[in-house]
């Protein structure tokens, strides 16, 4: 947010011309306000650029610029009122419109828009764009920000603008430098997030620095507008380096695959704009309408009248023209387009994939390198960097010849075929879980997410299609300890093989148990009923265990029946007694601590736990998880805890992974309750183990926590508390504190980024702050400390808000601050755990 004191700046230079009243957003390039228009009696939007800019734009280039947008007057195009200069802050009016952004339409709850209504709102912008193109503007920041809703029609704003920004950052002149400069004063420009800076809606000409980039660039961006309107999401997704590298070099799934009721007729428009070659795509805007309109009315006759004729013969005459220009330039323009990939691997691939590796972000570090080797094979500095990047394995599968593919990150539906068991050697990102799915007719299909170093060793175990217990997926044995805190003091046990369930434990399958008399029958209740220190009689444990009407079943439960449509949602509110007597039922066995953990895996935390469910909201469906641990296991953390069978301190039992309700942390401790307890987040997940398990009984053996009874430390003396104080003293210096940038999309919070100077080593840190919209100030307010998993996570952008809600919809806000070796800020220690060292204690 800008100073308060920037509305009476305004207000001071503008006096007697416009009232500022508020401000009523901000994007990358300036923020708006709402003012009055005093000579016309008039509510207007005054648009100021952002201090940095109106430096590097300056006044002159930037008036001149905005002057010739001003010139445009077209029915889909926010006119430009005014501009001008005041107290070195540039700023231009328009007329406030009474609507929503289309940003603002798609960032609303519910299914995507209509196909009528996307295309509506096409016709509009592509009107807008073939005016602007008519009279020699190119917009160059085509995006749903820049398109207002007014009622049913599109309005396009900020001609002028973007051209001004990007001649006053590429270069002398307006120009842009040859060589690297040229290819990153754009990506500079993402980080500040300004108009060119956009990377999701930036053609492949402007993406690497051409110069050259035309109206073509404008029809690139419809076309991601589109597939976004269409499908919820543009087509390409990730970091801001890894999207400017897709939109070069990756080709956008095609959109009707994404959503199946678009038309082909449409599809194949919008794939057209999205052409990674200007000369493939549409040459003018006014080709783009004609082909909009002729889609959405075919038979409109206004398309055959004497105007509309010589108009449609006027574009294929021009269009004819065009293509024999590229017919003659296209072997000339196809090696510009080649050394302009090939320049962008050499300037802006290779050192983001640099910089990715030494940030540890080893997932996206391989995926731009996987793309830049598609265009340059054989680069010696690409080479160099794989093996610091990703390792080399070969996968094997009993029996052979399976098909291994590789889901690719941020998108569940797409797969990757990567060969075929025995692979030949194969590159996958190191340190990073890999989702991999296995495939041969006549056995089934497998899918894990595995890290290399869990892949060198073992082959896939297939099973036939006709092989018992589907349900449930192989775990691999192994030494293997309890690693969770308190319990990894432990020696490790040697593991044999086991089975899990893939799911946990439903309403439906618990109903069969529940039917057949489960709680009637005494050979399923083995346990002795410990209670309060006492033994219970049968009976009167019985008379425990019973939903909402008195009826044998789980608390959730009532008149002896699961909630409607929830048969295979986990079933939840049961005792560990009940689980018990469950599992004899089912045959199978409640894990003990040792398989529940191997099966887990607390160092997937990273990739597990963000598609995991801990939004406080209720149980899912498993089979709507994102959240899979390596062996193929879904829900192992949050929507239910899950009964173990080892018991605890004080007579209680284990319950491991926690519930929908719970903290995330909960995944990775180990945590016991009483047996009795029959809590709406207490559910169940099976295991059949190997018949020869050697080592079963000392796995089931009651686990003792340890843990540190600081209500019995001796305090130490005065002195040495002053000289523990010291150490984590500081001199006060300045805070400097500035908004890097400022979200109001949610409903209920606005979400600002806060740099400031750090205590220590001259560094900037920053935090996220979440300031209620419905309270006024001032906040009461909350600081997040994270756990031990932002260590290990290299993107604050994973940062999810639903843990905190609470806060903010009751009035305080939450400060989350970026500390020292977290996320983005990770460095060479985080792979330690904390040590005695003077050096990790300062650290």
């Amino acid at each position: 947010m800008p100073p308060m004191d920037t509305v009476a700046q305004l207000n001071d230079s503008l006096a007697g011309r416009y009232t500022v009243e508020l401000e009523i957003g901000r994007g990358g390039m300036a923020t708006v306000f709402r003012a009055r228009d005093l000579r016309h009696s008039r509510i207007v939007a005054v648009k100021v650029l952002h201090e940095h800019l109106s430096v590097a734009v300056g006044a002159e280039r930037f008036l001149r610029e905005i002057a010739i947008g001003a010139q445009l007057q077209h029915p889909h195009i926010l006119t430009l009122i005014d501009s001008g200069e005041t107290k070195g802050l540039l700023y231009y009016v328009m007329p406030f419109v009474e609507g929503q952004s289309l940003r603002e339409l798609l960032a609303e709850d519910g299914p995507p828009l209509p196909v009528s209504e996307v295309t509506r709102l096409l016709r509009d912008v592509v009107d807008a764009l073939a005016y602007a193109h008519r009279h020699g503007v190119v917009h160059r920041d085509i995006k749903p920000d820049n398109v207002m809703i007014s009622g049913r029609h599109a309005l396009v704003v900020d001609f002028g603008v973007a051209k001004a920004v990007h001649m006053a950052t590429s270069g002398p002149g307006g120009q842009g430098p040859p060589g690297r400069d040229a290819v990153l004063a754009p990506r500079t420009l993402t980080t500040v997030g300004t108009s060119l800076g956009t990377p999701s809606y930036m053609a492949p000409e402007q993406a690497a620095g051409d110069p050259n980039t035309d109206q073509r660039a404008d029809i690139y961006a419809v076309g991601i507008m589109a597939y976004e309107m269409l499908t919820g999401h543009p087509p390409f997704i990730g970091s801001p380096q890894s999207i400017l590298g897709a939109q070069m070099t990756v080709a956008p799934r095609p959109v009707n695959e994404v959503r199946t009721d678009v038309p082909p007729a449409l599809a194949r428009i919008v794939m057209k704009c999205l052409e990674k070659e200007p000369a493939a795509r549409y040459q003018t805007a006014d080709d783009l309408l004609v082909e909009l309109e002729g889609f959405s009315t075919p038979t409109d006759a206004a398309a055959r009248t004497p105007a509309g004729l010589e108009r449609s013969a006027l574009r294929k005459r021009a269009a004819a023209l065009l293509l024999a220009t590229v017919v003659i330039a296209g072997g000339a323009y196809f090696f510009t387009a080649r050394g302009r990939r090939e320049h962008w691997v050499r300037a802006t691939a290779i050192p983001e994939i640099q910089q990715l590796t030494d940030n540890f972000a080893f997932d996206s570090a391989y995926a731009l390198a996987v793309r830049a080797q598609d265009i340059l094979p054989r680069e010696p500095a690409l080479d160099a960097l794989w093996s610091k990047l990703a390792a080399k394995i070969v996968l094997k599968s009993i029996p052979p010849g399976a098909k291994v593919y590789r889901q690719l990150p941020g998108d569940a539906n797409r797969w990757d075929l990567i060969g075929s068991t025995p692979t030949d050697s194969i590159r996958l990102p190191i340190l990073v879980y890999t989702r991999l799915r296995i495939s041969k007719a006549g056995f089934r299909t497998m899918e894990l997410s595995l890290s290399p170093s869990w892949m060198q060793d073992q082959p896939f175990l297939l099973d036939s299609v006709n092989a018992p217990h589907p349900e449930m997926v192989h775990v691999s044995g192994g030494d293997f300890a309890a690693s969770m805190p308190g319990l990894d003091q432990l020696p490790p046990i040697a593991l044999a093989d086991f089975l899990m369930d893939r799911y946990e434990t439903t309403n439906l399958e618990y109903k069969r148990f529940v039917g057949a008399g489960g709680y009637q029958k005494r050979q399923f209740w083995t346990e002795t009923f410990a209670k309060d220190g006492r033994e219970l009689p049968w009976e009167e444990a019985m008379a425990l265990f019973t939903d909402r009407s008195g009826r044998p079943g789980p608390t959730t439960w009532e008149a002896g029946d699961f909630p409607s449509g929830q048969g295979d949602f986990p079933v939840g509110g049961v005792s560990w007694f009940e689980a018990a007597a469950y599992a004899r039922f089912a045959g199978k066995s409640l894990p003990t601590v040792y398989h529940w953990n191997r099966a887990a895996e607390a160092w997937a935390t990273a990739w597990v736990v963000p598609g995991s469910n801990f939004d406080g909201q209720g149980p899912r469906r498993g089979s709507t998880s994102r959240g899979m641990s390596p062996f193929g296991t879904f829900d192992m953390a949050g929507n239910v805890r899950e009964w173990c069978e080892n018991a605890g301190a004080a007579g209680g039992r284990y319950i491991l992974g926690g519930g929908w309700s719970d903290p995330s942390y909960m995944f990775n401790d180990a945590y016991s309750q009483k047996p009795f307890d029959r809590s709406v987040i207490n559910g169940i997940r099976l295991v059949k183990y190997a018949h020869d398990e050697p080592n079963l009984t000392l796995a089931k053996r009651p686990l003792e926590r340890a843990y540190r009874d600081y209500s019995r430390e001796k305090p130490v003396s005065e002195v040495e508390f002053e000289g523990f104080r010291r150490m984590y003293d500081y001199d006060p210096t300045p805070v400097d504190a500035k908004v890097e940038s400022r979200d109001t999309t949610a409903q209920d919070w606005i979400v600002e980024k806060v740099s400031f100077n750090a205590a220590y080593g001259h560094e900037r840190m920053f935090a996220y702050q979440y300031l209620p919209k419905r309270h006024p100030p001032p906040f009461q307010t909350v600081v997040y400390f994270p756990t031990g998993v932002a260590m290990h996570t290299r993107s604050s952008a994973m940062l999810d808000p639903g843990g905190i809600d609470f806060f903010l919809k009751n009035g305080r806000a939450v400060i989350w601050p970026i500390y020292k070796s977290t996320f983005e800020r990770g460095d060479s220690l985080n792979s330690d755990y904390p040590n005695k060292s003077v050096f990790w204690r300062d650290h």
